[in-house]
């Protein structure tokens, strides 16, 4: 489970920028004021120097949050409630329970100035046993760390020498750091059908000293870049800078969006109890809770792979969940098209609208995998007693493409096969209590069952066996008709708002988003969510909460994450 805090983006702009900004955000960063520092043309001596708005400089985190805080100790408030007692001639909250509520801690926070070029692609030999060596393709982040000081709240006195909360001060201090680096790097792009909108990817830096010398060579054979492990050997001094380099492996080449998470660059931490956690009166404190650091967030993207490996730019947050939202309404919108139907009628000639119950995946379903909405299209097919009606509405539906796919399914589920597919096929079909005479007799019904017992499959690899099985070489044709069952149920519910499909199709990605927010904006507050989860699948409320959460131009924020 991963909590997100985005309590702070530096660099707020007030307002979006405009869209050839935005995509060129390292080249323009001279120009925007409290966003970021950009590192000077004329560097060090000795040193490449570099152009105007290469690097980007993330400041340091100076505020005041994580310098003191305020929390229950739960071993005491949850675990001691025999001690919980009301007193007769003090007031409530001076018992020892009661106190336990308001617990505050002040801590010394540090946090490291962090500048960093936009992630890069280079071609290196690595080692790949045997003492063999592969050619590979590794992706690195060039960045550079300054030690710029600290931050403390100081707690003054007042008349009696007591310590006074009211007077509260902030003074600044010095002192040798130690960067543990820890950079991952993270993709929830979907890059194929039966992944839906999004499906989570992460790499962990790594250690590839083979490609450190290329790297060297490649950016500044002048200067000295270390990797996590010689970067994390001492501390950095005071006012002292460091180059390094993180360096990730195996990366699917097909991630056009993704995000850069560094931990280690300040010791700012936040707690909580940990979820499920039952406490009893004898457990020590500290038992109950789980803390994480902070981290820095970075976003990027890059225009696919025919741009090249050098076309990988800073980004801003929500980018991935906007484009991914904007696509899907245009590839709804131009799906009629493609295959010749019409299939928001199709799903009324079913008396099935939008939100009719089982077209919409259960809460909780994994991306793009749930196939209930096509058993509730298979059921209601079967239920159309007129054979023309019934032949026009999977017209409509599906274009003559899925009438040929139902057919093929059915074919392929009854039919006749050798003897070593139809005892594989039997095998599968018998827990569902269909043998392939059944299939024959009903296949729509028949399509409807196989549907739902695939759907309880343990994981995607073992449905996608079992759909063998059960159809051979036709398999595929169940998820074409999956996705088109969504498409259409995204196109009824587009019609249900106040969007205008006929202009939203000329739009771009990021367009057609707003226009959906504003159609979906424009509802009743109890409806959007159903709205969404309809239009784009389970994931949708939450992924339409992530593109809107921070506007266009905020390049980075400083979050807490916890991971279990």
């Amino acid at each position: 489970m991963i909590a997100w805090s985005n309590r702070r983006c530096s660099g707020a702009t007030g307002g979006p920028w405009p869209r050839g900004c935005v995509w060129r955000l390292a080249l323009v960063a001279p120009l925007l004021a409290g966003v970021a520092t950009v590192e000077a043309a004329d560097g060090p001596r000795g040193f490449r120097s570099l152009a105007p708005g290469v690097l980007t400089v993330i400041p340091a985190d100076s505020s005041l949050d994580d310098a003191i805080q305020r929390g229950p100790l739960v071993e005491v408030t949850k675990g001691q409630q025999s001690l919980a007692w009301v007193p007769k001639r003090s007031a409530p909250n001076t018992t020892f329970v009661e106190l336990a509520r308001r617990l505050e801690y002040p801590r010394d926070i540090w946090c490291l100035e962090f500048a960093f070029k936009p992630p890069r692609q280079i071609d290196v030999d690595i080692p790949a046993g045997d003492d063999r060596m592969r050619r590979a393709t590794v992706w690195y982040l060039v960045y550079r760390v300054k030690n710029v000081g600290g931050r403390r709240l100081v707690i003054g006195k007042g008349d009696e020498g007591q310590p006074d909360p009211a007077q509260r001060a902030v003074e600044t201090f010095e002192k040798p750091v130690r960067f543990l680096p820890h950079f991952v790097l993270e993709s929830r792009e979907g890059l194929a059908d039966e992944e839906g909108l999004s499906s989570y990817r992460a790499y962990l830096d790594r250690l590839v000293p083979s490609a450190m010398n290329a790297i060297r060579l490649r950016e500044d054979p002048s200067r000295q870049f270390l990797d996590s492990a010689a970067m994390a050997a001492s501390d950095i001094p005071p006012g002292e800078e460091r180059w390094g380099v993180a360096i990730w492996e195996s990366v699917d080449p097909r991630i056009d969006y993704f995000s850069i998470y560094v931990r280690g660059l300040t010791n700012a931490i936040r707690w909580r109890q940990r979820p499920g956690a039952a406490i009893g009166p004898d457990d020590p404190p500290g038992q109950h809770i789980e803390q994480t650091l902070e981290s820095l967030r970075l976003d990027f993207w890059r225009p696919g792979d025919a741009a090249g490996k050098e076309a990988i730019s800073i980004g801003y947050r929500g980018m991935f969940e906007r484009m991914a939202l904007g696509g899907r309404v245009l590839a709804a919108l131009g799906w009629p098209g493609r295959i010749t139907a019409q299939p928001v009628l199709g799903l009324k000639r079913l008396k099935l609208a939008w939100d009719s119950d089982g077209l919409v995946e259960p809460a909780g379903e994994g991306p793009g995998t749930s196939l209930k909405p096509l058993e509730t299209v298979f059921t209601g097919l079967a239920a159309v007693a007129d054979p023309a009606a019934r032949s026009q509405a999977a017209r409509d539906l599906f274009g003559d493409a899925g009438v040929e796919s139902i057919e093929a399914l059915a074919r392929a589920a009854a039919g006749p096969v050798d003897a070593e597919l139809d005892a594989a096929r039997r095998k599968a079909l018998e827990p569902l209590g269909l043998t392939p005479d059944a299939v024959a007799a009903k296949p729509l019904e028949s399509l409807a069952k196989i549907a739902r017992g695939l759907d309880e499959a343990p994981d995607l690899a073992t449905r996608k066996a079992r759909a063998v099985a059960v159809f051979g070489a036709a398999a595929p044709r169940l998820d074409w008709l999956r996705r088109a069952v969504e498409i259409a149920r995204t196109l009824a519910t587009i019609e249900v708002t106040e969007a205008d499909p006929a202009a939203m199709a000329r739009l771009d990605a990021r367009d057609a988003f707003e226009a959906v927010a504003t159609a979906v904006g424009a509802a009743p507050a109890d409806q959007r969510d159903k709205l969404l989860a309809a239009m784009f699948g389970p994931q949708g409320p939450e992924l339409f909460r992530e593109a809107l959460a921070v506007n266009e131009g905020i390049d980075h924020a400083w979050v807490f994450r916890y991971e279990n």
